[in-house]
């Protein structure tokens, strides 16, 4: 059986994917990608990879194969949370991503479809739900709760037991403090400092963050 692995997206965030996995390639970890699923049949063809990632299909005209395993490439954590539902109702297989240079204690515990970006930290009984996104040189404290479909950008440092709830979007270099909540479907602009809970729906900027 030719098993393929398939990311889920052609845009900037599956370029970044398709560099850390053959990161992990390169060890010995895993197998190349084999092809993407996007709108666009074009998406990557004009960048320079290895070799030139085949295009699958359109997301909402995939149907699953026997064998295949998909990568999320979406960062957006409403669409992620739609394309999902979609794809599993297919009967699609999603599969996790961590890359090589990555720390995760071993009481950490991940879900289903996560991804984990080069040297992202994720400490003592630290929980990552199913398909979220840490994006590299993200931090995760001990004890943090990250619910199902969240998206760490770059540089986010998430102190020790913040609880991020589903479908939040913390911007690049986002600072969350101890003990703070992110209520769901909220924002985190790039660089705020989160000091007390946020509501839910809510989008923080600034620093110290406040509410837009």
């Amino acid at each position: 059986m030719n098993k393929r692995l398939i990311l889920v997206g052609g845009g900037a965030f599956a370029r970044e994917l398709i560099c850390w996995i053959e990161d992990a390639v390169d060890l010995g970890i895993g197998r190349k990608v084999t092809g993407f699923l996007d709108e666009d049949p074009n998406a990557l063809k004009k960048f320079a990879f290895p070799y030139e990632p085949k295009w699958i299909s359109t997301i909402v005209d995939y149907l699953p194969e026997e064998g295949d395993e998909l990568i999320m490439a979406i960062s957006n954590p409403l669409d992620k949370f739609k394309i999902v539902r979609k794809l599993k109702g297919k009967g699609a297989n999603f599969t996790s991503f961590v890359h090589p240079s990555a720390l995760i204690a071993r009481s950490a515990i991940l879900g289903e479809g996560v991804i984990v970006c080069p040297r992202t930290r994720i400490s003592a009984d630290a929980k990552v739900g199913d398909f979220v996104t840490l994006n590299g040189l993200s931090g995760v404290g001990h004890d943090v709760v990250i619910e199902q479909y969240a998206t760490v950008s770059s540089y986010v440092d998430l102190t020790g037991w913040v609880h991020i709830e589903q479908c939040v979007f913390l911007g690049t270099g986002a600072k969350i403090l101890p003990n703070v909540k992110i209520g769901a479907n909220s924002k985190i602009g790039a660089g705020a400092t989160v000091v007390r809970s946020v509501a839910e729906n809510s989008t923080m900027y600034t620093h110290p963050a406040k509410k837009l």
